[in-house]
């Protein structure tokens, strides 16, 4: 997933430094960097993270 991440914030930040030329392109723009962002926070959201395990002191009786 991680890849999938690295490759939606390449496409965001290409669309973000398209240059303005006209109305449709600022609407292709904006419409774009929110699809791409709704995409990128429902894979953040879903990504799995391993479980975290402390180190503990264990006594044995």
């Amino acid at each position: 997933m991680f890849v999938v991440d690295m490759l939606l914030i390449l496409v965001m930040m290409f669309f973000l430094f398209l240059p303005i030329t006209d109305r449709r392109t600022v609407r292709m723009r904006l419409c774009m960097l929110c699809a791409l962002l709704a995409l990128f926070s429902v894979s953040v959201t879903r990504t799995q993270i391993a479980p975290v395990q402390l180190a503990g002191v264990g006594s044995t009786h």
